[in-house]
């Protein structure tokens, strides 16, 4: 949980209402917004049991226990950090989308902690901290993140089936870039160490398009396959792209170009020296225009996809001069 989230939970849950809610009674208030009472976590001879109003913290000088609210329901009840949210009745981040918020927060911090990661990202062409942020783009070190979540409260058994862990308690992302996907609680991740291997998602649907929220209104849309060719589309000005996660599209995807508006969607996938990008783009520009959508074919040189494209100098002038051919 973010520091903005459980603000946010202190703010709807205050810690006195609560406490009062379990039959507590405060002795005594005194002008330095702090009430206290009998302890309610251990038998307590005299009030030693101290609320600040204004900080929304408890402490006991005669136990030594303290915190927040939602420190107070695991000692009162004797549950875990999960638990305790589900007691409070905070639905916002209940279950398992809330560990994997929990474990995006990690990986953006880890982000900004590493050199080595903000280098490889420079690399890749991806210099703007507006797109950083707005893709929430962080980075996996590995063998790491099973401890911060323990912290926070998390068994290992949720751990293992967000799928951010395995079943030996090694973390399945490492020495990798990785992109949350919201829409499925996914995540892709690319590893900054080509012996590693590239690519990774978590065993997960990949959902629909990658950023059709922004483009969905657009009148043309620019399809292309991966996270990183979005990201530099996007930090070239092209804001009505979106992403297809593959070469292939599945029914969800197809059922959100295909919603009857009144649009031009320009395929944009890699141009492999296999042909394989190329032959993916003509077969579903033939699906998509079965539906009455204008599909058009853009033909970037071969062997390249739009992130090398940028990275080896293309400008966003460039760019547009192969979406003009594409509507020849």
């Amino acid at each position: 949980m973010t520091s903005e989230q459980r603000y946010r939970l202190r703010r709807k849950f205050p810690l006195l209402t609560y406490l009062q809610q379990q039959g507590w009674k405060p002795a005594a208030y005194s002008e330095s917004d702090e009430v206290c009472g009998v302890c309610p976590l251990h038998r307590d001879s005299r009030p030693s049991f101290y609320v600040n109003r204004r900080k929304d913290v408890f402490y006991c000088h005669g136990c030594g226990q303290g915190g927040d609210v939602i420190r107070l329901v695991e000692l009162l009840h004797g549950v875990d950090f999960a638990a305790a949210l589900a007691t409070l009745g905070w639905p916002e981040e209940a279950g398992g989308k809330r560990l994997w918020r929990d474990a995006c927060d990690f990986y953006r911090h880890q982000l900004r902690a590493s050199v080595d990661a903000e280098s490889y990202l420079q690399g890749r062409g991806i210099r703007d901290p507006e797109i950083v942020e707005r893709m929430g783009i962080g980075y996996a070190p590995g063998g790491c993140l099973r401890a911060y979540l323990q912290g926070l409260g998390y068994t290992r058994a949720a751990m293992v089936s967000s799928g951010l862990i395995d079943e030996q308690g090694r973390d399945r992302l490492w020495w990798a870039i990785t992109f949350p996907i919201a829409e499925t609680a996914s995540m892709y991740a690319r590893h900054t160490d080509p012996s590693a291997g590239r690519h990774r998602f978590l065993p997960r649907p990949k959902g629909g398009l990658y950023g059709w929220e922004h483009a969905k209104t657009s009148q043309t849309v620019i399809v292309v396959e991966g996270l990183f060719d979005l990201a530099s589309l996007w930090q070239a000005g092209f804001n009505h792209a979106v992403a297809l996660l593959g070469s292939h599209f599945n029914e969800r995807q197809q059922a959100q170009l295909c919603d009857e508006r009144t649009r031009t969607v320009y395929l944009c996938l890699d141009a492999d020296e296999n042909g394989s990008g190329p032959r993916a783009a003509w077969l579903w520009s033939q699906r998509l225009r079965e539906t009455g959508l204008r599909v058009l074919l853009v033909n970037l040189p071969q062997g390249y996809d739009p992130n090398r494209f940028f990275v080896e100098g293309g400008t966003a002038a460039e760019f547009s001069c192969y979406l003009e051919e594409a509507e020849r």
